[in-house]
């Protein structure tokens, strides 16, 4: 063994690098667009990482969302996709400070339109995209299509809606 083979071996073994080559795929430099990563697209799309990842040689790691939240003092975190817990009407009425059973009932009526209203909403988020899925179909069938769904009059309604709801 050379001198230089020598040098070359005990560096590689120091620095124990992976060859980007290494598993089979044969590169040339300077020849084309070439790609020789195989484990560069992860078919298991809820790992972390492979184990050959420079970025945790390199000391990062994957953030824990749950205990960055709680660090967070002074913030309220809100996590806006998930479901809000359910709101208990019943226990909300047997403690307001009245006995007057005709008002419970009205307030226990107002705080259940509420609830509707969310699931109409719900409804209506999904029927949107549906919508929009079924006009862009018949735009690629046919561009001179003419609208069906009448999403001018749909905005006029819904910006009148929140009219209401702003104070």
């Amino acid at each position: 063994m050379s001198k230089k083979d020598k040098i070359k071996d005990l560096i590689s073994k120091r620095l124990k690098e992976m060859s980007a080559t290494g598993t089979g795929a044969s590169f040339t430099p300077g020849t084309g667009a070439n790609y020789a990563t195989p484990t560069a697209f992860n078919p298991n799309k809820k790992a972390d990482g492979t184990a050959h990842n420079y970025y945790y040689k390199l000391g990062f790691k994957p953030v824990n969302q749950k205990a960055l939240n709680k660090a967070a003092k002074g913030i309220e975190v809100k996590q806006l996709w998930e479901e809000q817990a359910a709101f208990d009407i019943e226990s909300y009425i047997a403690t307001l400070p009245t006995d007057d059973e005709e008002v419970k009932k009205y307030i226990a009526g107002r705080l259940g339109d509420y609830n509707a209203l969310s699931d109409k909403l719900k409804q209506l988020i999904t029927l949107i995209g549906d919508a929009k899925k079924d006009t862009i179909n018949s735009y690629r069938e046919n561009p001179q299509f003419k609208a069906v769904y009448g999403t001018d009059l749909a905005n006029s309604l819904l910006d009148d809606v929140i009219d209401l709801f702003t104070k």
